[in-house]
C-alpha cells in the first residue's frame, strides 16, 4: 500500500518587500516613541466642591492630626491647588483634617493659642510632617484662662479627670461648671460620663481636643475646643 502523501501546505499570497519594508519601519518607530516617551507628573487630584470650614470644629476630632511644616515657606491653597494670602514658616504647627486628593485642611496653631481661621487653606502632605500624639497625658491641660483640665492616673493605672470652666452669657451673668470622675479609654479616645453630661477627649499630636455633648455646662457653654499642656 503507498503511504499518503502529506497534505500540501496553504498557499499564502507572498509579500511584497515593500510591504515587509513598512511592516519593520512602522514596528521599529513605535518601539522608539515608547523608549524616549517621558511619563507624565504624578501631581495631586483636583477635588471639586472641598472646602477648609472656617471653624476647624465643623471637622470631626477623630479625623484631626498634628503636624509641622517642613517646606521653607508654606502658602496655603483651596481645593484646586490656587495660593491664597495666607502663609506659614518652617516649624510652625499645624492642625490638620483628613487627607482629600494629597492636600489637607489646615489650621495654624500659634503657641499656646487656638487653630487661626484666617491663617487656613490646603496644604501638601509633601510640605509637612505628621507629629505623632504624645504619651504624656497626665498634668493640666489649657484652652483658654477661663477654662483648663487636669488628668490624673492612680498607682492602679485608672485615669480621673477633673475640669473647670468660667463664662460670660450674654445676660450678663457668669456661668461655672465642673468635671470630675474617672476617665475611660475607647480605641483612639478617652470618655468622661456624669449623668447627663459626656465629653470626648482626643490626643492630637501635643494637643488635646475635646467635645462635649452640650450638657456639661449652661446653654451654648462647652468644654470643646483644643488644649495645650502647661504642666
Amino acid at each position: 500500500m503507498t503511504a499518503p502523501r502529506p497534505a500540501a501546505p496553504l498557499n499564502r499570497p507572498p509579500q511584497s518587500r515593500s510591504v515587509r519594508a513598512a511592516g519593520l519601519a512602522a514596528l521599529l518607530l513605535t518601539g522608539a516613541a515608547h523608549a524616549v516617551s517621558p511619563q507624565a507628573p504624578t501631581t495631586p487630584a483636583t477635588v471639586t466642591g472641598a472646602t477648609c470650614p472656617a471653624d476647624w470644629r465643623d471637622l470631626d476630632p477623630a479625623d484631626l492630626r498634628a503636624a509641622q511644616i517642613t517646606a521653607t515657606r508654606l502658602t496655603f491653597t483651596d481645593a484646586r491647588g490656587t495660593d491664597s494670602r495666607a502663609t506659614a514658616q518652617r516649624g510652625a504647627l499645624l492642625l490638620q483634617g483628613p487627607a482629600t486628593g494629597g492636600r489637607r485642611c489646615s489650621y495654624f496653631v500659634p503657641p499656646s493659642g487656638m487653630p487661626d481661621r484666617v491663617t487656613r487653606g490646603f496644604v501638601l502632605d509633601t510640605q509637612v510632617r505628621a507629629v505623632p500624639p504624645t504619651t504624656e497625658l497626665g498634668g493640666t491641660w489649657v484652652r483658654d484662662a477661663n477654662t483648663g483640665l487636669t488628668l490624673t492616673r492612680a498607682d492602679s493605672g485608672h485615669w480621673t479627670l477633673t475640669g473647670s470652666l468660667t463664662a460670660a452669657l450674654p445676660d450678663g451673668s457668669v456661668s461655672s461648671a465642673n468635671l470630675n470622675g474617672p476617665l475611660r479609654h475607647d480605641a483612639n479616645r478617652w470618655t468622661y460620663r456624669d449623668g447627663r453630661c459626656e465629653a470626648q477627649l482626643h490626643v492630637v499630636g501635643n494637643w488635646l481636643v475635646a467635645a462635649d455633648n452640650g450638657r456639661c455646662a449652661a446653654p451654648d457653654v462647652t468644654f470643646g475646643g483644643l488644649y495645650h499642656h502647661v504642666r
